[in-house]
């Protein structure tokens, strides 16, 4: 740049996505699995593998009848939720007015168990960086830490409006865009001890929800309201049972990040950059089929 700052950064990375078709007579059923990382490190017998699992794993799925569940987000379909509101963690959203965190640095957003990280250069990262998109260094930092937003992410005009320090989060697509802000490698801190199977005991009996969709129609970034076509298990006596598909999750984002009463210790990521263990939160409105 003009002051004499001469920095290179360069990320290499790969990515696989499988989809397996499995059929029971006329039923077909579909699952998935992707990696991301080292090609060296990809087993594509293993990866093939899980994605049959997960076809198989919904033969015979029903649905649910209509009512307030608790629920268990599995880690992939919370972090699919998280990364669909990142936006509103950007300082530039919040001072467009369209995002409702404007004005909360400092407040409680979200439950005391929740710590979400921005970590540019996190051990498992698909694309570390040690600069942003206009030279600033990048660093790791608790956005929101036991449940306290402690700050949006900035860029150097965003800061220089707020009167405080960029957080190292500007972002190009390329040399010639318009730079923005985006999070790094953005996750809901895991519990230290608390497997899969400890939550589903805990919630007892519910829905364990392992995928949503539906979510450029049915998520609001400003508003925080989503209502998202689901798939996922019956929870029964605190253990996995039946598949289940065809339902409706409806909640708000803001409300349930304070709502989350247990957070597992099962990190995983979608998109490659966004992260979170499996949560668990209470009467959550599910709208299935008419029974009962």
């Amino acid at each position: 740049n003009s002051n004499g700052l001469d920095l290179e950064d360069s990320v290499s990375y790969t990515m696989g996505f499988v989809i397996a078709l499995v059929a029971d007579g006329a039923d077909m059923y579909d699952g998935s699995e992707d990696k991301r990382g080292r090609l060296q490190d990809f087993d594509l017998k293993e990866i093939a593998g899980k994605a049959v699992e997960d076809a198989v794993s919904t033969i015979g799925a029903g649905s649910v009848p209509s009512g307030q569940y608790t629920v268990v987000f599995s880690n992939k379909a919370m972090a699919t939720l998280l990364g669909t509101y990142s936006d509103v963690f950007s300082a530039e959203q919040a001072q467009k007015g369209m995002s409702l965190l404007k004005g909360k640095e400092g407040a409680k957003v979200a439950a005391d168990i929740i710590t979400i990280v921005d970590d540019p250069l996190y051990k498992d990262s698909v694309a570390k960086r040690t600069i942003d998109g206009e030279g600033v260094a990048t660093y790791a930092k608790n956005v929101v830490e036991e449940g306290v937003l402690t700050t949006l992410l900035y860029n150097l005009k965003t800061a220089a409006s707020a009167g405080v320090k960029s957080t190292g989060n500007a972002s190009k697509a390329s040399y010639a865009s318009i730079v923005g802000i985006s999070p790094f490698t953005f996750f809901i801190r895991p519990a230290e001890e608390c497997g899969l199977e400890d939550m589903l005991k805990e919630a007892g009996s519910g829905i364990y929800v392992t995928e949503v969709t539906g979510l450029h129609a049915g998520a609001n970034s400003i508003t925080g309201d989503f209502s998202l076509s689901s798939a996922g298990f019956r929870i029964v006596d605190g253990r996995k049972e039946a598949p289940v598909k065809n339902f409706t999750v409806s909640g708000n984002f803001f409300t349930l990040l304070k709502e989350i009463e247990r957070v597992g210790s099962d990190l995983d990521f979608v998109r490659g950059k966004f992260g979170s263990p499996s949560v668990l939160v209470r009467d959550i409105a599910v709208a299935g089929n008419s029974e009962g």
